[in-house]
């Protein structure tokens, strides 16, 4: 789990831009993780298998829409991973992957996990094992998310021209 953590961050990331409540669906992540330990079968991928059980928890988090605005202890292991998170040390580097978060943040939570996998390098077969699709469905709505995703930073582009 210490290994693939970045997982659970950036999938929490994909799905809360706020940092409080990217460490509550952290901790909700790392629990579903702890939760799922017996089901893993050991001869398959942890990577892959730790992106659907932090997907499926993401979606769940979404689906509750639940109030966030509990106290979180700065001391518990989740908030400390996103404490050590690596940051990009050039200020334009991280001003670029924030927007690019902001611009996964307005798709569809399935384009979401999509696009998080594909960023991650994973291949439209690893894509479609993760999800449980098939791998002419992943090129499909890749694509289609892609270009969702193409569209949603042309417009923040243009947004920050006009300013």
């Amino acid at each position: 789990m210490r290994e693939h953590s970045s997982i659970a961050l950036r999938t929490a990331r994909a799905f809360e831009f706020n940092q409080e409540s990217q460490a509550d669906l952290l901790q909700e992540i790392l629990l579903a993780w702890w939760r799922s330990i017996p089901n893993f079968q050991v001869s398959g991928s942890a990577r892959q298998w730790l992106y659907r059980v932090s997907l499926n928890a993401s979606f769940t988090w979404q689906r509750r829409e639940c109030q966030r605005k509990r106290v979180i202890d700065q001391t518990a292991p989740f908030a400390q991973l996103i404490e050590s998170a690596v940051q990009p040390i050039d200020p334009v580097d991280r001003d670029a992957i924030d927007e690019l978060y902001r611009a996964i943040h307005q798709l569809r939570p399935t384009e979401r996990a999509l696009i998080l996998l594909h960023l991650d390098g994973f291949s439209y077969d690893e894509i479609a094992r993760t999800l449980g699709t098939s791998a002419n469905a992943v090129g499909s709505r890749l694509t289609r998310a892609r270009n969702n995703l193409a569209g949603i930073l042309k417009g923040m582009v243009h947004r920050h021209e006009r300013v």
